[in-house]
């Protein structure tokens, strides 16, 4: 149904009203009847709040904005689901295929292979005839014949020959031996069978007998070569027989007995030559080592430290330190301080003078050294000098006698080597036409077997319906595709609304505390009193009072006022619950209607709408005179009376202060059920004479950006906010609540007679 703010009603709804129950058209939302808990005044906004204000669509939030919108949601999505589906349907039909299958061996297919193929060129085979069926002579051949050409899956075809090139599929499948010729669309199967048989025809006719006859004409010109080469040779074996007989070398020797004498002397005295020379490079390394060892300065001061220890100055100065160490020892023993002490110093001073010695003789012995003649490093010049001439004189006899040899063989060499050549002619010759001769008897074989390297296994075969399960599938996914963006959509659309989802958005997400929930209520629910629902409202509107006069009790809450941020928010349902909750606890309540623009509590409680708040402001009527009691005790009403541009103006000066001092010490409570604050400034102002507001928003109906921008507006004109009630929540009412309403008061029951 429609929700309206008005809260417009038949008369029979005031008793409904005054006694707790909700109107016909009241919305509300609950929790379990109790009010949250009350919290601090927000301060600027949280995190939170940026979030419900500015934050993306969740999967919270999607949901929400699908549960507003299911039906419109439900209705585009299957439109569009069916369209898509269908569209997919046509876009992507059945298909069939057709198949023809060759045999492919691995057999020699080249002049100069082997009978059978390497796994390697077997690959370079097979890509080859691949690459052949789908060539552009072997296509042209295949749609040569008329009745190929005018085939309905060519007809539209600009160019016939592309369009089988990017549709015919050729493979050897599994990598195996066999050759798959496919076709496949959703073309008529008997055209695809037709056009995959013309294009297995024109493969053999092409391609397979040109093979044939490329072996036929490479087999007769392979035997013409081979005859002619036959008798080139015979000619120079002749005259290589001739000039053999002259040389007296036979036909069948590389070399004669001479020349491999004279080969084998070179080779001795080359390797002599390479063993002398080795000899003589060895004595030069080891004569430079011994030469450093012997003139290596360490080694000449470690020979002069041992000559000036065996020196008998220094053995005879080492005995008497050793001797005055030992006095020095035993008068240690005996007590004797300063003996041991005089004894220290002699020690001392004999070390001293035995260092200079040894220091005096070193340097002495050096000088020596260096001014004689190194007698070892002159012997083993003079040892090395002998050695390396005894060398030198082989190496010399032995290189002359190479020479000499080299010149001999040279020599002979010149006069057989034209007999030579044309020997290594003839065997090159010989080792072609062997291989000629080979190959002459492999291309036999190969052309006795041609016939059955590549032969057809099975024409053309339809298969039907060969993606039956992809065309469903297909179509069903694009359907649901569509169906599920297109509620993605709805969702979003309606995500940008930012509509109040749950209570917490208001208490968690602006900072506004939620002083109670009220639950939906239909205008069937309303005419029922003992609906659960109805009972539900009527305990989560006495949860509000509750806090409200716990409030007055800490703070000034005497003026409340009631608004929302836009209309149909259902605050004028929570100002007349809400004072009617307070009346039944027995405070003086006063209700006023400060919707002026469009009144509706005097249709609500069954009474005139002139005489009252707008004759007010224009002077017309004094205050005490136009407040109507109804029906419910403690309760009383100011109606809007009839609005005018002079009662709007009026409302903007400040002769309503006295009026509320007035009202304030009448009444304990006085709720103002006043206009949305969005839109106009009625609310703002009589939130200047109110001790605080209460804004009423619905669920799936107020935005949250609204709702905030409110609530600054009330905070900016120093309006304190008390907190929000939340119409519309959805809840299951407490089986408490609903017993207690079904019971008969005991002042009832015990008027009602005995059996």
């Amino acid at each position: 149904m429609t929700y309206r703010d008005d809260s417009s009603h038949a008369p029979n709804d005031h008793h409904a009203l005054i006694s707790g129950q909700q109107p016909g058209d009241a919305l509300m939302v609950p929790s379990n009847g109790a009010p949250h808990s009350a919290l601090t005044f927000p301060g600027p906004l949280t995190h939170n709040a940026q979030d419900v204000l500015r934050g993306g669509m969740d999967a919270n939030t999607f949901l929400h904005a699908i549960r507003r919108r299911w039906l419109l949601a439900l209705l585009m999505g299957s439109v569009v689901a069916a369209a898509s589906a269908l569209g997919l349907w046509f876009l992507f039909p059945e298909s069939s295929s057709a198949t023809a299958l060759f045999q492919v061996s691995n057999q020699q297919d080249s002049l100069f292979g082997m009978n059978r193929q390497t796994q390697q060129s077997f690959d370079v085979m097979k890509k080859t005839q691949l690459a052949k069926l789908k060539s552009n002579y072997v296509l042209t051949a295949a749609i040569r014949d008329p009745k190929v050409g005018g085939l309905s899956a060519l007809a539209g075809e600009k160019d016939p020959v592309q369009w089988l090139q990017d549709n015919l599929e050729v493979d050897f499948p599994q990598n195996g031996e066999v050759l798959s010729i496919a076709l496949s669309g959703n073309e008529l199967p008997e055209d695809l069978v037709t056009l995959v048989n013309a294009v297995a025809k024109a493969y053999q006719d092409e391609v397979i007998t040109d093979m044939r006859q490329i072996r036929a004409t490479n087999h007769d010109l392979l035997a013409r070569k081979l005859a002619e080469l036959n008798s080139e040779m015979k000619e120079k074996l002749n005259t290589y027989l001739d000039i053999a007989k002259e040389s007296d070398r036979p036909y069948d020797q590389n070399r004669d007995a001479k020349t491999e004498l004279l080969l084998r002397d070179i080779q001795e005295a080359q390797r002599k030559q390479d063993e002398l020379t080795s000899q003589i490079f060895q004595n030069q390394t080891d004569f430079v080592i011994t030469k450093n060892e012997l003139e290596d300065p360490a080694v000449v001061d470690a020979q002069i430290d041992e000559a000036v220890e065996r020196d008998y100055q220094v053995m005879q100065l080492h005995d008497e330190i050793g001797q005055m160490e030992m006095d020095r020892l035993a008068a240690s023993s005996g007590r004797g301080g300063r003996t041991a002490a005089t004894l220290d110093k002699k020690i001392a001073l004999k070390n001293q003078q035995l260092d200079a010695y040894r220091k005096e003789l070193k340097t002495k012995m050096l000088r020596e050294y260096r001014s004689k003649p190194n007698v070892a490093s002159a012997q083993l010049a003079k040892r090395y000098g002998v050695m390396l001439r005894g060398l030198q004189t082989q190496l010399a006899g032995i290189t002359k006698t190479k020479d000499a040899k080299m010149k001999e063989l040279q020599t002979r060499v010149e006069r057989v080597g034209d007999l030579e050549v044309r020997k290594a002619e003839l065997d090159q010759l010989q080792l072609i036409a062997n291989d000629m001769s080979s190959k002459l008897e492999s291309l036999d074989i190969e052309t006795a077997a041609a016939n059955d390297q590549i032969k057809s296994l099975q024409p053309a075969v339809p298969t039907r319906g060969i993606n039956t399960y992809q065309h469903y599938a297909i179509a069903a996914l694009g359907g649901l595709s569509g169906f599920g963006l297109t509620c993605l959509g709805v969702a979003y659309l309606e995500f940008r609304n930012r509509r109040l989802n749950a209570p917490n958005e208001v208490d968690e997400g602006l900072g506004i505390r939620v002083v109670g929930t009220l639950p939906d209520l239909s205008g069937s629910k309303a005419l029922d009193p003992n609906h659960p629902v109805v009972a539900q409202l009527t305990e989560s509107i006495d949860g509000v009072r509750t806090i409200l006069m716990h409030d007055s009790s800490a703070k000034r809450r005497q003026v409340v006022l009631l608004t929302s941020a836009a209309t149909a928010e259902g605050r004028t349902t929570v100002a007349s619950q809400l004072a009617a909750s307070l009346a039944r606890a027995g405070r003086r309540t006063l209700l006023i209607d400060g919707d002026l623009r469009r009144p509706t509590l005097h249709a609500l409680f069954d009474l005139p709408l002139e005489d009252g708040l707008c004759e007010v402001l224009r002077a017309e009527v004094d205050v005490a005179d136009v407040i109507r009691p109804t029906h419910a005790e403690s309760l009383w009403l100011l109606t809007a009376g009839y609005c005018d541009i002079d009662a709007i103006h009026a409302l903007a000066t400040e002769q309503m202060q006295p009026v509320f001092d007035k009202l304030r010490a009448e009444y304990d409570f006085i709720i103002i059920d006043g206009a949305p604050v969005l839109g106009m400034s009625d609310a703002l102002i009589f939130g200047q004479y109110s001790d605080g507001a209460i804004l009423s928003v619905r669920r799936d109906q107020s935005q949250m950006p609204k709702i905030h921008q409110a609530a600054e507006l009330l905070r900016g004109v120093g309006v304190r906010i008390i907190g929000a009630v939340v119409n519309g929540v959805q809840a299951k009412a407490d089986d408490r609540i609903v017993q207690m309403r079904l019971m008969t008061p005991k002042a009832e029951r015990e008027l009602q007679p005995t059996a």
